[in-house]
């Protein structure tokens, strides 16, 4: 996958977690002059000119532990466990953090040495993570990073807006909201299935959902639920219509998945196809559950959605829409695309007919076989 598409993501990560560590040097600052301490200087005195080395200081290292986060805390702790991912997330961020001390104080030193301002020993003052005076600094990084590290694994577990919906107790009583459904399923799941096996078949969704689930947030998506080999994908009624944002998020997921064909065909023998139906109407969302809590949506909306998907093979095509969710796009915005009214269907349990509409890309090729 290209850079851009996972970018934002990305840049809110490492700001994220450069802002978390900031303020825990920050809070080691105070601390310090509370205690009558120095912090990386001999003497206990505030000035201007070592409170600003010192932020410059507490930034590099920050930085730092937001990278090694980035590019090896997460790809190493993918597959752990809860317990051995926060412990080995902790270490590792507590060594980038003096990490990033150490990189500062040679810079630092390298500057200082090539402008002719002469500074201090190098080996002076890289041998102070030998003496004692850092041993705080050590200890509060990784008392610090420990309970940083658990609120990663939750978020990343569980999901920001979850947790954010449980605090602000967004579903504890039931309300009515106007929502957008995507209901996507991937085409010849059952063969693949058989051919790779239950593990390889796991592996093979589980790498597929991460690759659209930047997609997904890009267009301000919300993943409901991973149903098998689907994915149920919901917006409120605004962010779903504007900029027709649940069909150009179907339309990227379609390009990445032709981006990303040759590896899955040489790790899986298998190209990821999507086939998806779309409905938006009015649903009823709650927290459901005793033991188990979660948000759910119930009403007529969701299950026509899910009937919409199904009829993709019916009617030999990759994307359908209800009429109402059609009539509720920018008229400016479907131009960029070619769009069919395919009839109305239907549908048991339903009084009226649901009407459907044909969506694709101008310059994507009209589906002539999905099989």
């Amino acid at each position: 996958m290209k850079f851009q598409k996972r970018s934002s993501r990305k840049i809110a990560s490492v700001l994220s977690i450069t802002t978390e560590y900031l303020m825990a040097f920050m809070a080691y600052f105070l601390l310090m002059k509370v205690t009558e301490s120095a912090l990386l200087d001999d003497t206990p005195a505030f000035d201007l000119l070592s409170f600003i080395r010192f932020l410059a200081i507490a930034f590099v290292s920050a930085l730092t532990v937001a990278l090694v986060n980035l590019y090896a805390v997460i790809p190493l702790t993918q597959k752990l466990n809860f317990f051995r991912s926060i412990f080995l997330g902790t270490l590792v961020y507590t060594i980038a953090a003096m990490t990033g001390i150490f990189l500062y104080v040679s810079i630092e030193h390298l500057i200082l040495h090539a402008g002719g301002f002469g500074g201090s020993d190098f080996i002076a003052e890289t041998g102070l993570y030998l003496r004692f005076d850092y041993f705080p600094l050590l200890l509060f990084l990784l008392l610090v990073s420990y309970p940083i590290r658990i609120l990663h694994v939750i978020v990343n577990r569980i999901g920001l807006k979850n947790i954010l919906d449980v605090v602000f107790d967004r579903y504890r009583v039931a309300h009515e909201e106007e929502r957008v459904f995507m209901f996507m399923d991937l085409y010849g799941s059952t063969i693949a299935a058989e051919k790779l096996g239950h593990v390889r078949y796991h592996n093979l969704l589980d790498e597929l959902f991460n690759d659209i689930s930047d997609v997904i947030a890009k267009y301000s998506g919300e993943i409901y639920q991973y149903v098998g080999d689907a994915v149920v994908v919901s917006w409120d009624i605004r962010r779903g219509t504007e900029n027709m944002n649940c069909v150009r998020c179907f339309f990227e997921i379609k390009a990445v998945m032709e981006e990303l064909g040759e590896r899955y065909r040489s790790a899986y023998q298998f190209e990821p196809r999507f086939k998806a139906g779309m409905h938006a109407g009015k649903v009823i969302a709650a927290e459901v559950g005793d033991f188990k809590k979660e948000v759910a949506f119930h009403g007529d909306t969701v299950n026509t959605a899910s009937r919409i998907q199904a009829a993709c093979l019916e009617f030999n095509t990759r994307l359908l829409v209800s009429e109402e969710l059609f009539l509720s796009f920018p008229v400016g915005c479907l131009r960029n695309y070619s769009t069919e009214f395919m009839g109305c269907m239907k549908l048991k349990g339903r009084l009226n007919d649901i009407c459907l509409y044909r969506i694709e890309f101008m310059n994507s090729p009209t589906v002539t076989a999905i099989l």
